[in-house]
């Protein structure tokens, strides 16, 4: 595996600038008041999008790679991350006092579990020799982050009395 020295400076910076909205959502929420409210919409909205656009990139490269044969299982599963981004945010909307499941919180576990398992998943395409090494280390420490910001945030909407 490389390290994420090796990478080219703009993916590196660009993928950081992309973290920003998930550290901000998340602080935004610690922050209470209407500034959590707008974060509570904004941040599960920006992951589902985030899901959507590395999803979209394991499908291109399939479409790429294998332009006359692309295999069926990574063109669903690439589908699927994008719906269980679109799903998680859906579930949050809906979410409603009273329901048997809270569904916002369901809804901040799928965003959760879809970023882990999109890590995965790109972790083989390294090691397939899909992407290039120096993704890895990049796509760790941003995942880590997303993961982060998005457990951070499901704990303050489960916790109400948490504030700083």
């Amino acid at each position: 595996m490389k390290r994420l020295s090796d990478a080219p400076l703009l993916p590196v910076v660009l993928g950081f600038a992309g973290l920003v909205p998930f550290v901000g959502g998340a602080l935004g929420l610690a922050l209470g008041g209407q500034i959590a409210l707008q974060a509570a919409n904004a941040l599960p909205v920006y992951a589902a999008v985030i899901l959507s656009f590395l999803a979209g990139g394991r499908w291109a490269a399939e479409l790429v790679i294998r332009a006359d044969a692309p295999r069926p299982g990574v063109l669903i599963l690439a589908v699927s991350v994008a719906l269980a981004g679109w799903l998680a945010v859906l579930m949050q909307v809906w979410a409603r006092p009273g329901l048997p499941l809270d569904l916002e919180l369901a809804g901040w576990g799928v965003l959760i579990f879809g970023f882990a398992l999109q890590y995965l998943w790109d972790r083989a395409a390294v090691r397939g020799a899909t992407f290039p090494g120096w993704y890895l280390p990049l796509r760790l420490l941003l995942t880590v982050g997303a993961m982060l910001s998005l457990m951070l945030a499901t704990f303050i909407r489960w916790s109400p009395t948490f504030s700083l």
